[in-house]
């Protein structure tokens, strides 16, 4: 499928976003350090959110953004939005949310993060074939399937303030706008799972975890192009990721810059 970027009804007035960890801990993570010129760094792989608002303004057609938002000014102003945040959970994991206008500049959205109970990546690991899952993991998320589609766009392809469709997707199943341990699994025109309402995914297919293709319109989020970087999961090359496959009760995995990679179990309908 081909996504229109320049179709005329598409609003002016969004910005390009993103949604980065903060977390003392991650200084830990090798893993994290392995993105970052092997520095450790407490922000979560930072150097791939720098590189999607570039690719997100190139898509939206902002051709002066590489020129005005560099690698060390982001860096600066993201460390300069958590030492100027002095709300709850100050000192502890926090949210960053960037936010990108079409003349470059930016501002920088500071909430707080839930505690990591594991590496945020452990999750990567697991399998339907596994008798159990580390209890470390936590409660698995529940996903439920759409019931209707949601058309590809390319604000379904990058992250911008234009979020409504994914509003009326959590609506639809009567899942609360933000928070809670639920979550929705969107499909496009042509029946192809995409992601979901605030994260990537992936399902167990032929021994791999398999992650929607780019042609699907789905987010090409940054904890995904980690996990497809170090084979962790695959692009769907063979179309195996259909919404009439999905089966009841499937282990899944969700995952995204903020929380890592998580858990989650399929369902077809919400009670």
């Amino acid at each position: 499928m081909s996504l229109d970027h320049h179709s005329p009804d598409s609003p002016l007035d969004f910005q390009l976003i993103s949604a980065i960890r903060f977390d003392p801990a991650l200084r830990d993570a090798s893993w994290n350090s392995s993105v970052n010129a092997d520095q450790p760094s407490p922000f979560m792989l930072l150097p791939y959110h720098f590189d999607r608002l570039n690719a997100a303004a190139a898509d939206h057609g902002w051709q002066t953004i590489s020129a005005s938002l560099s690698w060390a000014s982001f860096q600066q102003q993201c460390q300069r939005a958590v030492e100027a945040y002095n709300g709850p959970g100050s000192g502890g994991p926090l949210k960053l949310r960037p936010l990108l206008r079409r003349d470059g500049s930016f501002t920088i959205e500071v909430t707080p993060a839930a505690p990591l109970t594991a590496d945020p990546m452990l999750a990567a690991q697991i399998s339907p074939l596994m008798d159990s899952l580390p209890d470390t993991l936590g409660e698995p998320v529940s996903l439920f399937l759409d019931k209707v589609a949601t058309p590809s766009s390319p604000f379904t392809a990058t992250k911008t303030t234009r979020r409504d469709h994914y509003a009326a997707a959590r609506a639809r199943l009567g899942i609360p706008a933000v928070g809670g341990t639920a979550d929705v699994l969107l499909w496009n025109s042509d029946g192809m799972l995409t992601e979901t309402s605030v994260r990537n995914f992936a399902l167990f297919r032929r021994g791999r975890w398999v992650t929607p293709h780019d042609s699907t319109g789905c987010l090409r989020g940054v904890a995904r192009r980690w996990l497809l970087e170090q084979g962790l999961i695959v692009v769907d090359n063979q179309a195996l990721l259909r919404k009439d496959v999905v089966r009841e009760g499937e282990l899944a995995l969700v995952f995204n810059a903020v929380e890592g990679c998580r858990p989650a179990v399929m369902h077809l309908r919400k009670a």
